[in-house]
């Protein structure tokens, strides 16, 4: 298959679609988003990125190629430590976090389950939302937002609709492409399976952020 992601990307539109029309992206767009709101998206990110950081490691350490196994190491800690200079920027110490949600303890599980016991390319394509989602999601709100020079997230839209995050996804695309050339049909079925519940379980993120969710019991 020359062009996997290209494939699912558009098989999963509809997701994409639910995610830009969430009322967290519709008010973080607007710069109307309740700071408590976005305080409880940003605490459960930190914690979502303290693992992802685990997986991408991983799936890197899986990579056959070394450039490979470079850029999902790079990305565990140049990516993700300029979000996390976005979490000190705006998480309060005193308001920080402990405890994962559900939606971001089971993202987190899935991710882990799958690049620990999965085939690499799952595990590829387990990862890839995180990296193509937020892409398009910035992209998105740098498009269609009118308030650029007085939104109070403009730091939070600014970093995932910049050229450095650009090519970080464009490098993720093309690795993951590479490894469903060779793979089985039954192989891509299984990439495109992960893919989707990744990318649904994105949209819980950011539902379950929006409702403040937290534990029943």
């Amino acid at each position: 298959m020359s062009n996997w992601y290209q494939e699912i990307n558009e098989k999963t539109a509809p997701i994409i679609d639910r995610i830009k029309e969430h009322p967290f992206i519709t008010e973080l767009m607007a710069g109307t988003l309740p700071q408590d709101v976005f305080s409880f998206y940003i605490n459960q990110d930190a914690l979502y990125l303290a693992e992802y950081k685990k997986v991408l490691a991983h799936v890197g350490i899986k990579c056959s190629n070394e450039s490979d196994t470079q850029f999902f190491f790079d990305s565990a800690t140049g990516i993700i430590a300029v979000e996390n200079a976005l979490h000190q920027h705006f998480i309060q110490p005193e308001n920080k976090a402990v405890e994962p949600s559900p939606s971001c303890e089971l993202y987190t599980s899935y991710l882990s389950r799958i690049v620990s016991n999965k085939p690499v390319e799952e595990g590829l394509a387990a990862v890839l939302p995180c990296f193509t989602i937020y892409k398009e999601v910035g992209d998105y709100i740098l498009e269609c937002q009118s308030n650029k020079d007085e939104n109070p997230y403009q730091d939070w839209i600014n970093t995932y609709g910049g050229e450095a995050f650009a090519n970080s996804v464009k490098k993720a695309i093309e690795i993951t492409n590479n490894y469903a050339k060779n793979a089985s049909p039954e192989r891509i079925e299984k990439m495109n399976e992960a893919f989707v519940k990744a990318s649904k379980l994105e949209w819980m993120f950011w539902d379950s952020a929006y409702q403040k969710e937290t534990w029943k019991l």
